[in-house]
């Protein structure tokens, strides 16, 4: 026990383990078991988690090293849902039935995503959200990946290609996703990104990125760079820090109709002023934010999707060869 006070004070940032399903099933009961020995003893019963305040930023800071925004190892966020107080008790039944639902889930060696898991108890849970927080509580409490708790997540990304993922003993027919930034396609981008062809010029291979001109665009490479202050906790398993930015760029406008062009918003203002508060942005990230703040426009994708001309293939071939280096 002194030992892993130790650690706890000696590392920076919290991490992740992969661990077995038994592991998982062992640390829910015992949980469940503690709640029961306090009730058998004629004390309120109090779930010890972790704090997911609205902002989350509290939790994270950036790693230098790994180059991904972590969470801080810390008690400071630390927090208590006590079955007995009128704030808490609610929260205290829906993580005891999540629990119940992870453990299930283990249990039959099944999978479901967090909408799955929403609607076994819509009355209870509310909202999706909801899921979704309590989920994030418990993986880092247990400090796993969410996959770990046998939850998945729910695909949004649109993929099409010539690729193939060999995963449990099963082909997976994946390749380059949309701009979401979902969780199933930064797990995808992140593989990709950590993949190593030992006996190719180039062992890794290059992520690049195709975002709109504009502060949530932005945001969304960051997100896929550093990962989120949400998912700090997991960045390591969802992060993909050589990604490389392909555009669109405030250089590129000279390719975009100025008709295209569409004035920022206040909220768009308030992102931008958000972004360059984030002391790991690189430089030429913030000349391109303060750019598009003082013009007072910005680009979307969809302004270079010139049927007739061409233009979005033809942006996309010219950016390319500036990362790609042809074989000789």
């Amino acid at each position: 026990m002194e030992s892993q006070r130790e650690e706890l004070v000696n590392n920076e940032f919290l991490e992740t383990t992969f661990r077995p399903k038994e592991w998982v099933i062992q640390k829910i009961e015992s949980m469940i078991e503690t709640l029961l020995f306090d009730i058998a003893n004629k004390r309120p019963p109090v779930i010890n988690s972790v704090s997911n305040k609205k902002r989350k930023e509290y939790h994270s800071r950036y790693d230098s090293k790994s180059g991904i925004l972590r969470r801080k190892n810390n008690d400071l966020s630390n927090k208590q849902i006590r079955f007995l107080s009128p704030k808490t008790s609610k929260t205290f039944a829906i993580m005891i039935r999540i629990l119940d639902i992870c453990h299930e889930l283990l249990v039959q060696n099944a999978t479901a995503t967090k909408r799955d898991i929403y609607y076994k108890d819509v009355k209870l849970f509310g909202n999706p959200q909801t899921v979704d927080l309590i989920i994030d509580e418990l993986a880092c409490l247990f400090r796993i990946p969410r996959s770990c708790l046998n939850v998945i997540a729910s695909s949004k990304g649109l993929v099409a290609g010539s690729l193939k993922l060999f995963q449990n003993n099963r082909i997976v027919l994946d390749c380059l996703p949309t701009n979401d930034q979902d969780i199933a396609t930064r797990q995808l981008v992140k593989k990709l990104g950590d993949l190593r062809r030992p006996y190719e010029t180039y062992p890794f291979l290059q992520i690049l990125g195709f975002f709109d001109n504009d502060p949530y665009g932005i945001e969304i490479l960051c997100v896929y760079k550093f990962g989120s202050s949400a998912k700090s906790f997991d960045n390591e398993n969802l992060a993909t820090p050589s990604i490389k930015w392909l555009g669109l760029r405030y250089s590129d406008r000279k390719k975009i109709p100025r008709s295209s062009l569409i004035r920022i918003t206040t909220a768009d203002r308030k992102k931008a002023y958000h972004l360059l508060q984030r002391d790991y942005l690189q430089v030429k990230w913030r000349v391109e934010i303060c750019r598009m703040l003082y013009i007072g426009y910005k680009a979307e994708i969809q302004s270079l999707c010139d049927e007739e001309n061409g233009n979005l293939l033809k942006y996309l071939k010219s950016k390319m060869r500036l990362f790609v280096t042809p074989l000789h």
